[in-house]
């Protein structure tokens, strides 16, 4: 159904041909010439936001060793100040005899207590699979955003092959238009033609050279977004070398939905925010139960008696604060992310069946062209400007066979940028290379 090999075969010979006459701006020494394949090679090493976006995936593994850290120790030391019975500062060093026998401690009195702190309630283990499921958001948004820039990629590397082609074939135009008006100035100081046909086809070709500018803008457009996607610093044209041109036969809608649901970034992020909701659910109602602060004390003099070592144990009672508001919310957060992950199961279905009847409808247009439909364009230009040059047809006659003409390769070439087009829609919206 979707073949049309006789047709693509002559559909490439055309473009080959007009390719072979490059626009003059693009045959300067200032023309970056590449493949799509050589650009999507620069387009991954040197992409700005790629780049960016790695950076926080490397930022998303730290934070991972950064969990599975333990609370560091705690130690403090007290040492008298100021002692009131000598009038002393920093009183270190060994009491006399006769202050111990006294009960008189002057001298080297401190305090030392070693505190750690114990997480119950497996507060580390859901804190690094909380950071484990982040690092996976992380991954997984870098693989949307390479989906989205190499699909703006390709989509601009091709417009910007046809605008080219659409380019070559005005400015072919603009060349043969300009030569007929030198022949009928010449015919017109002869008295062989009236004034308003020399007008009429000056007119035409001013509409001609607005036609051209129009895509020149567009070419300058495509120029620039291509080189912010490479990273490109000079100011040289980029020249794109080919295009496949080919029609297979697409797969099935149910296969290219399938591949959509499991290969989407966006569908794989919508997935892992509900296992990152269920997490963050998870941590909060184990921050219900207390930490428990375990410890270990001497103290030389001042306890109950000297040399005095001890343990301790401190733990919050949650008689106000057990966590309510926080559950709340991440309970809330795990229905939210459940809805958006709903909605996008019926996007990517949606994006699939939109992206695949396109590509039927240009698949469909492409097949009803008549193998010979080229080469019988082809022959109006040549024809209508000879009949005309013979006096065989009017001005009116001709403009409408030349409009004829380029309306014709226009649309012909826009079609095949428009099959090229919606395979890679299907290719983006499937995350799947099936063109």
């Amino acid at each position: 159904m979707f073949q049309v090999p006789k047709i693509v075969r002559l559909a490439g010979m055309f473009l080959a041909c007009m390719w072979l006459k490059l626009p003059t701006y693009a045959q300067s020494t200032d023309t970056l010439q590449i493949s799509l394949p050589q650009l999507e090679q620069q387009f991954l090493d040197r992409n700005f936001q790629l780049l960016a976006q790695r950076y926080q995936i490397s930022a998303a593994e730290a934070n991972v060793i950064q969990a599975r850290l333990r609370p560091n120790p705690n130690v403090s030391f007290q040492s008298n100040f100021y002692n009131p019975q000598t009038g002393k500062f920093f009183q270190y060093g060994q009491n006399s005899a006769v202050d111990l026998a006294n009960s008189q401690f002057n001298k080297g009195g401190m305090t030392i207590q070693l505190q750690q702190l114990i997480q119950l309630a497996g507060k580390r283990s859901k804190l690094v699979g909380l950071a484990e499921s982040n690092r996976t958001l992380t991954t997984i948004a870098f693989r949307d955003i390479l989906r989205t820039l190499r699909y703006q990629l390709y989509t601009t590397y091709a417009n910007l092959y046809y605008d080219l082609q659409a380019l070559r074939l005005l400015q072919e135009e603009e060349s043969r238009q300009g030569r007929l008006i030198q022949s009928s100035q010449i015919a017109l100081k002869a008295g062989g033609i009236a004034p308003y046909e020399v007008t009429r086809l000056e007119v035409a070709l001013r509409d001609l050279r607005a036609n051209i500018a129009n895509y020149r803008a567009q070419i300058a457009d495509e120029q620039a977004t291509l080189r912010l996607l490479i990273r490109q610093d000079t100011n040289a044209f980029i020249f794109p070398s080919s295009i496949p041109s080919a029609t297979p036969a697409p797969p099935s809608l149910a296969t290219a939905i399938d591949s959509a649901l499991t290969n989407r970034p966006d569908a794989a992020l919508s997935q892992e925010q509900i296992n990152n909701a269920q997490r963050s659910l998870a941590l909060e109602r184990a921050r219900r139960t207390p930490d428990l602060t375990a410890g270990f004390i001497y103290d030389k003099y001042g306890n109950a008696f000297n040399n005095f070592t001890g343990l301790s144990v401190a733990m919050d009672i949650p008689v106000f604060n057990r966590n309510q508001g926080a559950v709340k919310v991440a309970e809330i957060g795990v229905k939210s992310a459940q809805a958006g992950f709903d909605n996008a199961q019926a996007i990517v279905r949606n994006d699939v069946i939109d992206a695949y009847d396109k590509l039927t409808i240009y698949y469909q247009q492409q097949n009803t062209l008549p193998a010979d439909y080229l080469s019988r364009v082809q022959n109006i230009s040549v024809e209508a400007t000879q009949t005309y040059n013979a006096r065989v047809i009017g001005l009116l006659d001709y403009l409408d066979k030349i409009r004829t003409y380029q309306s014709a390769l226009l649309n012909y070439i826009t079609l095949q940028n428009n099959i090229f087009q919606a395979q890679q829609q299907v290719n983006y919206t499937t995350n799947t290379r099936f063109f």
